[in-house]
């Protein structure tokens, strides 16, 4: 595995390690189940929804998470502090070994995108590939370094993946939501990985009643969207300016607005009641 750690420290099994020595990284298997979260002003943003998609994926193992939600912020806690940043990105990887079990909390890079993408929105490619497991999430199941050469040949923030049938399922790092006809339209969640944000993004439609359902859109019918977004940790709800040489006025569409204004207050509102709960836990 990658020795993806930065800043100066990480934790290995409730234990601060110095990033000077990351040799455990070498024994974590192509089978470890991971989470990315967003620490935002010091508190990791939809905590509960990710620990519980972690241990879904375990079950795909028939394993279980052998820490508790306090253990797991408590760690998260002292990073923010060791490590004196309060918005990053902190990975989560769980491992078992021949009975051994290894976590880690650690930072990592963290791409996210200027406010200018908020308001502009951002260039997409489409690329041919799939996830073998959308839904469970290993090590194994990335291949970064081939989409990430595809984006950066062509300047794009994200790259759009188009199953053998030519459907457009998922980002390579993010889910998608295409506006047609004053819809939502978004790939069923069977055959893509079922994102935090995607989620929420979901339920908000339906509180502001805008009409969202699962469904496919073809590469043909990219020139019939009002407009598209992506949802992810990392970059929340982002809209897309472009997808191939097709443009889209999705920065300007009032639905788009409307789910950006509901989702920032959604996330302020996560935030304060978590930190209120690390509060009367004595975590912070």
């Amino acid at each position: 595995m990658e020795r993806e750690a930065v800043l100066d420290y990480f934790i290995y099994n409730d234990k601060v390690q110095s990033t000077d020595n990351m040799d455990i990284f070498d024994q974590i298997s192509k089978n470890a189940v991971y989470e990315v979260i967003k620490i935002v002003d010091g508190i990791p943003l939809f905590f509960n929804e990710h620990l519980e998609r972690m241990k879904n994926s375990l079950k795909g193992f028939k394993k279980t998470l052998n820490k508790s939600e306090e253990e797991i912020l408590k760690n998260i806690v002292k990073l923010v502090e060791l490590n004196k940043e309060d918005f990053i990105n902190v990975k989560l990887v769980y491992d078992f070994l021949d009975g051994k079990d290894i976590f880690l909390t650690y930072f990592i890079d963290s791409e996210y995108p200027q406010d200018e993408k908020y308001r502009k929105g951002i260039h997409t490619i489409t690329f041919t590939g799939e996830r073998n497991n959308p839904n469970i999430k290993t090590i194994s199941g990335s291949y970064k370094s081939r989409v990430r050469k595809a984006r950066e040949e062509n300047n794009a923030f994200e790259a759009l993946l188009v199953d053998e049938e030519g459907y457009i399922t998922e980002g390579s790092r993010s889910n998608i939501f295409f506006i047609k006809n004053k819809r939502i339209i978004t790939p069923p969640g069977g055959q893509v990985l079922l994102g935090v944000t995607r989620n929420y993004v979901i339920k908000l439609c339906e509180e502001l009643n805008i009409s969202v359902s699962e469904g496919l859109i073809s590469l043909n019918q990219l020139k019939e969207l009002e407009g598209a977004f992506i949802t992810g940790t990392t970059v929340d709800v982002l809209p897309i300016s472009s997808i191939d040489n097709i443009q889209l006025s999705t920065p300007n569409n009032h639905i788009m607005e409307s789910i950006i204004q509901s989702y920032n207050k959604k996330m302020e509102d996560n935030i304060r009641e978590l930190r209120g709960f690390l509060k009367d836990k004595a975590i912070i």
